[in-house]
């Protein structure tokens, strides 16, 4: 099975050493290497998100579009961006930037829309442990691909999520849910740290 985010981290990984490592070129290669397989694997799919995988024919497995796995890329795609000035990679970004900006986020019938939602939130059995700190890990990498890509729509979003979460997903002891847009459904590490994501990037924009 070849997952979308451990390729995505690989990105990221390579792109963030070789920024780090004086006359380097083998993160480098390794970065630039992974993201022209990503990049025509497959795992992009027709709304222009990335999905979770490929089967075994390597085909885009149709399986879901996770908050984090557009996110991770996007970490990558900036620093890559940063690297070599390409514009190519700004422009991938902004697409899945968009396109999720656009799809995994609350309805406009909702209490407070143009939220980011997770898709398992609205699934019976709910977000597992891992699921609910996806959003946070968005929220950290569009700030990144921000700062190279200087769209204004992803500063306003992310300072939307803050104010949400702070406003809406918070009990008396100020502990933070799963719901970004609320209600507050419970505590646990891994809500917490995501909803900290969120509003450690709101803070830095507004600092």
């Amino acid at each position: 099975y070849k997952n979308a985010i451990v390729n995505e981290l690989f990105l990221t990984l390579a792109a963030r050493l070789h920024q780090r490592t004086p006359n380097d070129q083998t993160y480098l290669n390794w970065a630039l290497q992974e993201w022209e397989w990503f990049s025509s694997s497959g795992l992009i799919g027709p709304n222009g998100m990335i999905n979770d995988g490929l089967t075994a024919a390597c085909a885009n497995n149709g399986g879901t579009t996770w908050t984090y796995n557009q996110g991770v890329v996007l970490g990558g795609l900036a620093a890559l961006y940063e690297i070599t000035g390409d514009a190519a990679y700004l422009q991938q970004g902004e697409a899945i930037a968009n396109a999720t900006l656009a799809s995994l986020v609350t309805p406009k019938t909702a209490k407070v829309p143009g939220i980011l939602a997770e898709p398992c939130e609205t699934a019976a059995a709910g977000c597992n442990g891992d699921q609910v700190q996806f959003k946070g890990i968005f929220a950290r990498n569009l700030f990144d691909f921000y700062q190279q890509s200087h769209q204004q729509t992803y500063t306003a979003f992310l300072l939307a999520n803050a104010a949400s979460v702070w406003n809406n997903n918070k009990n008396a002891a100020h502990q933070f849910g799963a719901h970004w847009m609320g209600p507050f459904d419970k505590a646990d590490a891994g809500r917490q740290s995501s909803a900290l994501d969120a509003l450690t990037v709101g803070a830095t924009i507004t600092a």
